[in-house]
């Protein structure tokens, strides 16, 4: 079913203490489904396959350049979500309302009503009852003739503000849905919301927030975390098996009240999650490590500490609140013509250069031989 959701409700950016915050479970596991627009749904079915205990799945689909082209279709007429969240729904969402799972995702982009709308009909004709919420920022713009004009809540010109975790919370508390829609949203916080929600968290617990958001940073990327970005052919310590990098599992947390966490990856499955994957995507777009800025809190990294619990399972300590433990501003996306157009690739160099090429070569022609889901 579609919630009636009153398009004032669900986006304030500002932080407010929750009112007797209560706590609905000693441990949570929040796994990640996607961790960018161009990762396979069946990877995130493998996920909730094989780790039952998940309470959350989150898929997170959205970056700058994204968000700007689904503002560039939408204005054209399309979609101004991403259109593939069918895809990832038909196949997920059978499992997921089985056990119980909650699947939050972004693919909202610049119009999570419109995403609502379209998941609401598809679990209609999978024959499922679906709770169906939206976490997202309230304007008014005009939009082409694709889009849910009458219930869009999309910043004019395509201008999004990365919020923060409480408006998630927020759609958690009223609607206890199956599946959380957002617009932009902070990749943390994706994760750090049903955490405060399951927890009993209040948005001056800091300690925790500084953990929980840790544990947001280290999934968002998905299996960066699980050996993506780690082979080096020839290093015995980075050496990971072609087949094995075919069946990269996507990373899950554990979090309990206290903020003890656990980062891991599913039995049985390939690529590898230890110290040292952890430690590097650690520092994954981090400029100061004392003063890592999220919506919700401001972290201090430079104390974590990583201890391996067994193959597949790593503590994560140590995540605390800087000194100036919440930002004064958000981050905002304002897309612009710029006039020119660039090319990118990715090249080789250096020790086993020819080898780690020729991995890449293996994964890329594996990929063209399967469906994309």
């Amino acid at each position: 079913m579609e919630e009636d959701q009153d398009g004032n409700e669900i986006h304030n950016c500002v932080i407010k203490l929750r009112e007797k915050p209560k706590q609905r479970r000693k441990k949570v596991y929040i796994g990640c489904g996607a961790g960018f627009g161009g990762d396979r749904p069946i990877a995130a079915l493998k996920l909730l396959q094989r780790v039952k205990e998940l309470n959350y799945i989150v898929l997170e689909c959205l970056a700058e350049r994204t968000l700007a082209e689904r503002y560039q279709i939408m204005i054209s007429g399309g979609d101004g979500y991403d259109s593939r969240i069918t895809d990832w729904l038909r196949l997920l969402l059978p499992l997921a309302v089985e056990r119980g799972t909650c699947i939050i995702t972004n693919m909202g982009a610049m119009d999570p009503v419109g995403a609502q709308e379209k998941v609401v009909e598809l679990a209609s004709s999978l024959g499922l009852s679906v709770s169906v919420a939206v976490a997202h920022e309230v304007s008014s713009a005009k939009l082409g003739p694709g889009s849910s004009t009458k219930k869009s809540y999309i910043m004019e010109g395509g201008i999004s503000t990365y919020l923060g975790a409480a408006p998630i919370v927020e759609c958690l508390e009223k609607y206890q849905p199956d599946v959380v829609i957002t617009s932009r949203v902070a990749d943390a916080a994706l994760f750090l919301a049903p955490m405060v929600y399951e927890l009993g968290w209040n948005w001056d617990d800091l300690e925790q927030l500084a953990q929980g958001s840790l544990a947001g940073h280290l999934l968002e990327c998905g299996c960066q975390l699980t050996g993506g970005y780690f082979m080096h052919p020839g290093d015995k310590y980075r050496d990971i098996s072609f087949p094995s990098l075919l069946d990269l599992s996507l990373p899950y947390a554990e979090m309990s009240f206290d903020g003890s966490l656990c980062v891991a990856k599913a039995d049985g499955s390939g690529g590898v999650l230890n110290f040292s994957t952890c430690a590097q995507q650690l520092l994954y777009e981090v400029g100061d490590p004392g003063a890592y800025v999220t919506p919700d809190v401001v972290i201090d990294f430079r104390n974590v500490s990583f201890h391996s619990l067994s193959a597949h399972k790593v503590l994560c300590t140590g995540a605390k609140p800087s000194l100036s433990s919440a930002p004064d501003e958000l981050l905002r996306l304002i897309p612009k013509e710029c006039g020119w157009k660039g090319w990118g690739e990715i090249s080789y160099g250096g020790y086993e250069c020819v080898k780690r090429a020729k991995a890449a070569e293996y994964l890329v022609m594996d990929g063209r031989s399967i469906s994309w889901c």
